[in-house]
């Protein structure tokens, strides 16, 4: 998928200049700044057009560069055509005065309507069995009336056919994971629904706590549905959702500040509506202007990663490894992804209701 858009953008766009690292600054000038990163365009469809995947970023000492494979960068924007989910890469470049940035990443997906497909997909998970022509006719034209595919997965799960599985709950949480995200349920996952259930949590309240989940979101959008119908994007995000919460432990933890009024704002529509996912914002954070400036020490920054994205103080010796890693010439990305693909930061994205990714 990658290749074939990676080529039809350079059919597309006519000559392209590609810039290499070996044809940049030294790399002992400060590093250009992404001031505003790009953002992914949103709802886009596979109807034979060429989409540009997200709008053009901003960048001090330097001008944005994009890729869609991380090796090789363009100064257009990414764009393609067919059905999938792409991760868009970009950075600043320097100019004479100032070295490369770090690189940064976002994820655009392009959907296929289906409403059958999904509806399709909802019956053989859930009741292990193919929807009937019928059903998906029935959905499809609901979809078309404005309903939303959260009601088809209500309506399946609470139906007497679904009862009639008599499922445990190991294999209604195998169920539902299954239906819902796509996958199956990790430990942590597991342990804490199976607790939930043993104590007596209605098996509907586990549904609709994830269909209210980004993955549930991801999986619509690969069908072409919003999981909400028609609903627009959330551009005010409430003071006490839990994502304002995760990005205003962000700015403290990371920042060492209180969070400022736009910039929460922003960070928490961003995490609301599914642009970012907990890593990209926490991303956002560590290699923005405001915390490169600080030009903290690598020993700051690892404690600092640390209460951010584990939760806790550092132990002395796991300080010590990652400090030596960075003395050593490990990057600070490289650092960061290593904290980020930890558990106990899934575990905190999860307390807020956010997808790791």
């Amino acid at each position: 998928m990658k290749a074939l858009a990676k080529k039809f953008i350079a059919t597309i766009t006519g000559i392209i200049t590609v810039f290499s690292l070996a044809t940049t600054v030294l790399a002992d000038n400060p590093p250009a700044s992404v001031i505003a990163p790009p953002v992914p365009v949103q709802n886009l469809r596979d109807d034979g057009t060429w989409h540009e995947l997200v709008t053009p970023g901003t960048a001090s000492g330097g001008f944005m560069q994009y890729s869609i494979d991380g090796v090789t960068w363009f100064t257009t924007l990414p764009a393609a055509t067919s059905f999938g989910t792409y991760t868009v890469y970009y950075r600043a470049a320097g100019d004479a005065n100032h070295s490369m940035s770090a690189v940064g990443s976002v994820t655009v997906v392009i959907a296929h309507y289906d409403a059958a497909a999904f509806a399709e997909h909802i019956y053989m998970s859930a009741l292990g069995r193919h929807a009937s022509d019928a059903e998906k006719n029935s959905f499809a034209e609901s979809i078309n009336a404005g309903g939303n595919p959260a009601d088809l997965v209500r309506s399946v799960f609470s139906s007497g056919e679904f009862q009639n599985r008599n499922l445990n709950n190991y294999d209604f949480i195998n169920t539902v994971y299954a239906t819902l995200c796509r996958r199956t349920p990790d430990p942590s996952g597991r342990t804490t629904w199976t607790n939930a259930l043993d104590g007596g949590l209605a098996r509907m309240t586990m549904v609709e706590s994830i269909i209210g989940s980004y993955e549930f979101a991801d999986t619509c959008l690969l069908y072409g549905l919003s999981r909400g119908g028609n609903a627009q994007p959330n551009t005010t995000v409430p003071a006490g959702t839990s994502v304002k919460g995760f990005v205003g432990r962000l700015y403290r933890l990371c920042l060492g500040r209180t969070p400022d009024g736009s910039g929460s704002d922003y960070w928490s529509s961003q995490l609301q509506n599914h642009v970012i996912s907990g890593t990209n914002c926490a991303y956002g954070f560590f290699f923005s202007p405001e915390f490169l400036n600080a030009n903290y020490s690598n020993n700051e920054y690892v404690i600092r990663l640390y209460r951010v994205m584990l939760g806790r103080e550092p132990d002395a010796a796991g300080l010590a490894n990652w400090v030596d890693a960075l003395n050593r010439g490990v990057s600070r990305q490289d650092v960061f992804y290593g904290f980020a693909h930890s558990a106990e930061f899934t575990r905190i994205c999860a307390e807020y209701g956010i997808v790791r990714g």
